[in-house]
């Protein structure tokens, strides 16, 4: 008889011990799940990192394209003479009156407010050097060599929403 009460107690007992282990198993279970997926997730970030600095080394060697001479604002003195950043005179060679191309410049981008129209920013600016879109909003990038960037953001009715000069919070 003691012996049966043995081989039950131990199976009472082995039942037991597995019952208690059986939360503890899916636990980990459920653990060793999430911790592939964070694995996957952090393999994933990686890859994507490498693919945007390859991108920006691309954008980084491509040379902007040339933007095209924009038309002299009508409230411009006649004297000012426009000339594309690319091909800019010398601050020397400027006769009386006229005004540095960078200073043309600068005087459009100013003029940018919120709320104009695309046609009314591609009449001060001229074309963009490149458009895209960012959270659902349309972007013209504006590359100026030897001057800087600038960007102008639109609300989804293509109204200016805001801008960033090439000049910085002054220009």
């Amino acid at each position: 008889m003691r012996r049966r009460v043995n081989g039950t107690a131990c199976r009472a007992l082995l039942l037991a011990l597995t019952l208690a282990a059986a939360p503890v198993h899916a636990a980990s279970s459920e653990e060793a799940a999430l911790r592939e997926q964070v694995d996957a997730l952090r393999t994933l970030v990686v890859q994507l990192q490498e693919q945007v600095n390859r991108l920006a080394a691309i954008a980084a060697a491509a040379p902007a394209p040339a933007a095209p001479q924009p038309p002299v604002p009508q409230a411009a003195p006649a004297a000012a003479v426009a000339v594309p950043p690319t091909t800019a005179a010398p601050a020397a060679v400027l006769q009386a009156g006229q005004v540095s191309p960078e200073e043309a410049l600068r005087e459009r981008w100013s003029q940018i407010r919120p709320a104009m129209s695309q046609d009314e920013v591609a009449t001060l600016l001229g074309a963009p050097s490149r458009q895209f879109m960012i959270d659902g909003r349309r972007v013209w990038y504006y590359a100026y060599p030897g001057i800087g960037r600038g960007s102008v953001f639109f609300t989804g009715k293509g109204r200016v929403s805001s801008r960033q000069s090439p000049f910085g919070w002054g220009g």
